[in-house]
């Protein structure tokens, strides 16, 4: 796990977010079934309608160099190039430690 990492964050599509949700939900799915793609989803942000969520976890910064070069990335940016985007924040954040869990292991105050 030394080299995982997560990206997450938002973009902003304003009223164009739903067609690009459209081809985002294909790119995801090909993107979950690469090697090295260990989670990877967009979803819209039901509290506000221009905005799209994104998830994904690699196993390492050579998968995802390898992702970017696909053809389902490079059909997805095609798709969207005719959409604005607004505004973008997304981050990476690398795992120094995980394990399972369960709110039920978590103390109520």
């Amino acid at each position: 796990m030394a080299d995982e990492f997560i990206i997450a964050g938002w973009f902003d599509y304003g009223p164009h977010r739903d067609a690009v949700l459209e081809h985002f939900a294909v790119c995801a799915a090909a993107s979950r079934a690469e090697e090295g793609c260990l989670d990877y989803v967009a979803s819209a942000d039901p509290g506000d309608p221009a905005r799209l969520v994104v998830f994904e976890r690699w196993d390492s910064e050579e998968h995802l160099a390898a992702h970017f070069q696909t053809p389902h990335v490079a059909d997805f940016r095609a798709a969207v190039a005719e959409y604005p985007r607004l505004a973008r924040e997304i981050r990476r954040y690398f795992i120094s430690h995980s394990e399972p869990f369960q709110s039920s292991s978590v103390p109520s105050s």
